[in-house]
């Protein structure tokens, strides 16, 4: 089974293929960004994700979140739900990331349109 993100918002919806995704990073990781970010955030954009609290606490906290930036300072967790709600629980104050631009994370929406694309997002 693949690994997707759906995304909604009243305007539509979006999926991002994160196994292709997760394939590229692996391949190329000196073309994403990685850098440390701040827990109480990605928490705050990302809190309706369910997670199964046991799996979460056995996550591996070196391997990388993947982010896909959406705005300005506005970031979706596409990969790393797990990762982020043990490193909360250990109270960490951040947590490393692959943070990918808008032109990085598009080429991995499904059957991706860019005016389907800035609806959903002007719903967030």
């Amino acid at each position: 089974m693949r690994q997707r993100y759906y995304f909604a918002t009243d305007n539509g919806m979006l999926i991002w293929d994160v196994d292709s995704m997760l394939k590229a990073i692996e391949n190329n990781p000196k073309d994403f960004e990685l850098r440390l970010v701040d827990t109480d955030v990605l928490l705050r954009e990302n809190q309706d994700a369910a997670v199964n609290e046991t799996y979460a606490m056995e996550t591996n906290l070196e391997k990388p979140c993947v982010l896909a930036e959406v705005g300005k300072d506005h970031y979706l967790l596409l990969d790393g739900n797990h990762r982020l709600r043990k490193a909360v629980r250990e109270k960490l104050s951040c947590i490393i990331c692959y943070c990918l631009k808008e032109e990085q994370h598009q080429k991995y929406i499904e059957h991706y349109r860019p005016k389907e694309y800035e609806r959903v997002m002007a719903g967030y």
